[in-house]
């Protein structure tokens, strides 16, 4: 098969594209043709060997997928060739992807393949932050960093359909504006704005019920010092760094709660896509590459110049 693989780490120029065996299928897992796969910051993260990863040369990248069914294990019944499907996969910058039966869905109706792709990690993760750890109410005033992430544009969404007041933050105007269409009510543009000013200024003064995070040190004290009484953090990624310094007797006295995203479960997945396949949330594809062109995409990811999802074509 044709895959996009690494043999070793490093900048974008060590994605090696060529041919590979096709995948092992083990009795639980299902074999995927890939008609699109997304990009997360774990791929730059595993090409680079940062953040604690590591491979096994020849290293496939790729957790998203989107296509259609080629085989399925002997342990699994719920699945059958010829379905179109979405999955956390393993091996998604490839022609044929694994993902064990209990982690591939079918692709809601609405959806095509691109879109799918963007689903898997990003929605859930999304889903976690909103729904199930932050609990956000209607009515509530939530501060959502990167606006362009795949993760925050489902998350804007989500936000809307509860009915709570979403702030962003974004480093250009079109990139707010674009988030204002998915359902975000104010933008900051950290690049010209400070972002504790402008929480402050949104809110008179009160701060907001909930922060939404990935982007870690940088923006951390702005978004802790934003929370009002009682508020809850959300942490679903550390992107531009992991150290930050907290004052704990602020927690337990202002009554704040932060909590890590942790992981959804196969139940949180599929009501997910129900909000989905409702046309309620959207997944937002930015650009598609063809899977030889994977190191443009890596590079465009880098310089973060994007709104919503990169996405890798195997075809």
């Amino acid at each position: 098969m044709k895959a996009m693989y690494l043999t070793e780490t490093g900048s974008p120029e060590v994605l090696t594209f060529g041919e590979l065996p096709e995948p092992a299928l083990g009795p639980n897992d299902v074999l995927i043709g890939v008609r699109a796969c997304s990009l997360n910051r774990l791929d730059i993260f595993t090409r680079e060997g940062s953040h604690g990863t590591r491979i096994t040369p020849p290293h496939v990248l790729g957790g998203d997928v989107a296509g259609e069914v080629v085989q399925v294990g002997a342990g699994v019944e719920a699945l059958h060739p010829g379905a179109q499907v979405i999955a956390r996969a393993q091996g998604g910058y490839a022609e044929l992807a694994v993902a064990r039966c209990d982690q591939v869905y079918e692709l809601p109706s609405r959806c095509s393949f691109d879109e799918g792709a963007t689903l898997p990690v990003a929605g859930l993760t999304a889903w976690q932050m909103v729904m199930n750890r932050a609990r956000v109410r209607p009515g509530e005033t939530v501060l959502m960093t990167a606006a362009g992430s795949g993760v925050s544009t489902f998350a804007i969404q989500l936000c809307r359909t509860l009915g709570a007041r979403v702030i962003t933050t974004a480093s250009s105007a079109a990139k707010l504006d674009k988030a204002r269409a998915l359902g975000a009510e104010a933008g900051i543009d950290y690049t010209r704005e400070d972002i504790l000013e402008s929480v402050r200024k949104f809110t008179g003064g009160e701060g907001v019920d909930v922060v939404l995070e990935h982007v870690g040190t940088p923006v951390w004290k702005a978004c802790f010092e934003s929370l009002k009484l009682g508020g809850r953090f959300v942490t679903c990624g550390v992107t531009a760094g992991h150290r930050v310094d907290l004052h704990l007797g602020r927690v337990f006295s202002r009554g704040l709660t932060i909590m890590g995203v942790g992981r959804g479960t196969p139940d949180d997945m599929r009501a997910f896509l129900k909000v989905v396949a409702q046309g309620k949330v959207q997944g937002v594809v930015h650009r598609t590459f063809p899977l030889a062109e994977a190191a443009e995409a890596h590079r465009l990811m880098e310089a973060s110049n994007f709104f919503g999802k990169l996405v890798l074509n195997p075809d």
